[in-house]
């Protein structure tokens, strides 16, 4: 024990002082160089302007960590050194020497197949924006992991040179609970075309689809397959979608499925097989068509307009198959109903506030109409379906 004790002190002394490293100057701004690897990171100080280190030091990712993509291991590895050599510092700047350009501008959405939670995110973002840290980027410093990744999972483009020649489709796709029940949906999907000009977006063309009973993330699915049907091969089109689901899983899993038969790491097959079998069979004959991520219900960006008009257009395809389920659907009728047909049928006065000139029926399917001249049928919808629908069509 005592031998082993000796040895150790030694180690240290002779790490004191070896000549590879230097005592911290607290006259200069402090320098971090990243070293990411797929287990773990290094990360070496050095005082700026200088070459020699002032000292090494090393990490183990957690399990969790360690399925992080490239980008999202150095922000963990930028994280903890920054808050680690901040005392360091005493108070000068500090340079962090990282392989991503321009880490401080590094959003979720621009990080393909991106696998950190929500509140890591926020952790991160809060790094990033530090006052007193600014960010360098050294090509040098990507390791083979990093660069092979980068190579799968190339960063969907975000901003296209935009102009009068560039084809931009805006898609949404939009999920209500369905008039008179509790547990199915009513859903469309939308894609809008168009071209920006001077900032400005002019839609040439809007293409809705009604869906049925189906989920909102199902319907945004079906609104980027809707928008990949109607592009043009070989024209450099910008498809802008406002969900995450859609945008990175066409640009960062979509390969790997299509290799792996459409199947996830546990060999399960994925949602929606076929549906995102024809999307990579579109993909593959469509190379100039960009996806790209926007946020929706924002009022300030480029993309509003687009995104908005393609919103409005699904939750109006919404709207008109709601109604039309009312006249499919057997229900039982409102007693404030019953009231002016049967009083239409036997001639007599009929209740405040229903037009005198209309015609009030109930169809084979048990459902109340009304025909106006010269307009044609209507459907009356029962009363606790009538909020509803006022809802999807506003």
């Amino acid at each position: 024990m005592i031998e082993h004790t000796h040895i150790l002190r030694d180690m240290q002394q002779d790490m004191l002082e070896a000549k590879h490293l230097q005592t911290r100057d607290n006259k200069t701004n402090l320098v971090i160089r990243i070293i990411a690897g797929a287990l773990g990171f290094t990360y070496v100080t050095f005082n700026e302007d200088d070459t020699v280190a002032v000292a090494y030091k090393s990490h183990l990712y957690s399990n969790a960590e360690k399925r992080f993509a490239p980008t999202e291991k150095i922000l963990t590895a930028v994280q903890m050194a920054v808050i680690k050599e901040r005392p360091l510092a005493q108070g000068k700047r500090i340079i962090v020497v990282s392989p991503v350009p321009a880490l401080e501008a590094v959003t979720k959405a621009s990080v393909p197949n991106a696998k950190a939670l929500h509140p890591r995110w926020i952790q991160w973002a809060t790094s990033l924006t530090a006052t007193d840290v600014d960010y360098v980027f050294d090509p040098r410093l990507q390791t083979q992991e990093f660069l092979q990744y980068e190579q799968e999972y190339p960063a969907p483009l975000h901003i296209l040179p935009l102009d009068s020649s560039t084809t931009i489709i805006y898609t949404d796709g939009s999920a209500q609970p369905a008039v008179g029940t509790k547990h199915q949906y009513s859903a469309a999907c939308a894609a809008v075309c168009g071209v920006l000009e001077d900032g400005v977006f002019h839609p040439h063309n809007t293409y809705t689809q009604t869906l049925g009973d189906c989920t909102a993330q199902l319907a945004e699915l079906k609104a980027l397959l809707l928008a990949l049907e109607h592009t043009e091969a070989g024209s450099q089109t910008l498809i802008v979608c406002d969900s995450y689901y859609c945008v990175q899983s066409y640009n960062g899993y979509l390969n790997h499925w299509k290799l792996n038969g459409f199947r996830d790491s546990k060999g399960n097959t994925i949602k929606h097989k076929m549906l995102w079998g024809r999307v990579a069979d579109l993909k593959e004959k469509l190379p100039c068509v960009h996806v790209v991520h926007t946020l929706g219900h924002q009022r300030v960006g480029i993309h509003v307009a687009g995104n908005t008009l393609a919103d409005e257009a699904a939750k109006a395809s919404v709207a008109t198959a709601s109604v039309a389920a009312v006249t499919r659907s057997r229900t039982r009728l409102d007693n404030e109903i019953l009231i002016p047909v049967k009083a239409s049928a036997a001639g007599k006065t009929l209740p405040k506030g229903y037009p005198t000139n209309y015609i009030y029926h109930i169809s084979a399917q048990n459902v109340a109409y009304t025909t106006i001249p010269g307009v044609g049928d209507r459907v009356i919808p029962n009363e606790d379906q009538r909020l509803e629908l006022i809802t999807a069509a506003h």
